[in-house]
């Protein structure tokens, strides 16, 4: 019999809650985006991302700078 193995878990994006990064749809959320429109953003790099391993990440304050500098 073989032995049963672990399954890997998946590393997730942090949430809104950290004071580094959002995750992407986090991110679009806040924009009005929904889930897909906000993937459609970073590949077309209109949302800035870092990613790390498997995770696509928002850097959060680079973020808040944009959008403070569009609504002024």
């Amino acid at each position: 019999m073989r032995k049963r193995q672990k399954r890997k878990r998946k590393t997730r994006a942090p949430r809104g809650d950290s004071p580094y990064g959002l995750s992407v749809p986090e991110a679009g959320k806040l924009v009005g985006l929904g889930r897909n429109a906000s993937y459609q953003a970073a590949k077309r790099r209109q949302i800035p991302t870092i990613k790390l391993g498997g995770v696509i990440i928002v850097p959060k304050q680079k973020w808040l700078r944009i959008l403070g500098a569009l609504t002024k």
